[in-house]
């Protein structure tokens, strides 16, 4: 057997480096991308060979060939970091000069390049409380999530009012929302609005604070405004056959809402003015009117219950 010649067959092959899955064109900056390597052109088993990912003259990565089928040998799927800026970047595979099994390889290198992209920021806004009474401060909840499931404990939040005006802002605490996936909240306490009526007020997350990059985002929410309040209504909800208190029946009077008691009462304090009134319940037929308040009202409705079959459940 010649051995000088075997020796030297290999040493002169020629050999190329892919990967099992394409490099994608682009990747989230900071996120840990998979890669799998094979090495074509030797019909030996390059088992223990050493592969390297490398940034320039910084290597980033390595990995070692672990499985070969009687032509490729490859690595197991490893993690790569993507650059933490966002902005193109270029790698290279490499398979450096090193000998296995007594025999030596020459280099090949395979060059990759990619784009890291900042990671795409969501709001969500919730506890948001209807009517607001004008001036008077009042609370909400905002969460903000990324899509990489990064940390955003301590980045800041603000709320703009419908003018355009600073009415809060504050900071996300550094613990998600318990049950959710990365969704990281506050509470914020907002000046009152200023004046009355329908409100969409937005949020704005600038996302300029945070440690891996991201696109801000917003969301709006909406509200009504209302005078403070100047006289008690007090509805009473009667069935019609009896008289007797209906509890549980929900009460709209204009933008506020409540429910009636086991009394069959539910109460409302409101500036003066005509409001729509209505009342419903899955057991009774709806029940609307107008009432005007100028004064302390009692408002007393009868509700017809619905025959029992229109009630069941299929």
């Amino acid at each position: 057997m010649n051995t000088d010649t075997d020796a030297s067959a290999a040493d002169s092959a020629v050999l190329s480096l892919e990967l099992a899955e394409p490099m994608p064109p682009e990747v989230p900056a900071g996120a840990d991308l998979m890669l799998l390597v094979r090495v074509r052109g030797a019909a030996r088993d390059l088992r223990g060979g050493r592969i390297e990912v490398v940034a320039g003259e910084d290597a980033v990565a390595a990995a070692e060939l672990t499985a070969f089928d009687g032509n490729v040998s490859e690595t197991a799927s490893f993690a790569v970091t993507a650059p933490r800026a966002a902005g193109a970047f270029a790698w290279a595979v490499r398979f450096p000069p090193q000998e296995i099994g007594g025999i030596a390889y020459a280099e090949c290198v395979l060059p990759l390049a990619s784009q890291a992209r900042p990671h795409r920021t969501s709001l969500a806004v919730w506890a948001v409380l209807s009517p607001v009474r004008m001036a008077e401060r009042f609370t909400i909840s905002v969460g903000a999530k990324s899509s990489g499931a990064c940390a955003l404990g301590g980045a800041r939040i603000e709320v703009r009012d419908d003018g355009g005006a600073i009415a809060g802002e504050g900071v996300l605490g550094e613990m998600p929302l318990p049950g959710t996936d990365a969704l990281y909240w506050m509470q914020i306490a907002l000046a009152g609005p200023c004046r009355e009526g329908q409100q969409h007020w937005d949020v704005a997350f600038a996302a300029t604070d945070v440690e891996l990059p991201h696109l801000a985002s917003s969301a709006r929410f909406g509200f009504t405004a209302v005078r403070p309040p100047e006289y008690r209504v007090t509805v009473t909800a009667v069935e019609r056959d009896g008289a007797a208190p209906v509890p549980d029946v929900q009460v709209a009077l204009g933008p506020y809402r409540a429910a009636t008691g086991k009394t069959g009462v539910a109460h409302f304090d409101v500036p003066a003015g005509t409001y729509d009134l209505a009342l419903w319940n899955p057991g009774f037929e709806a029940v609307s009117t107008a009432v005007e308040i100028s004064a302390e009202t009692n408002v007393r409705l009868e509700v017809t219950r619905l025959p029992e079959e229109l009630t069941a459940w299929d």
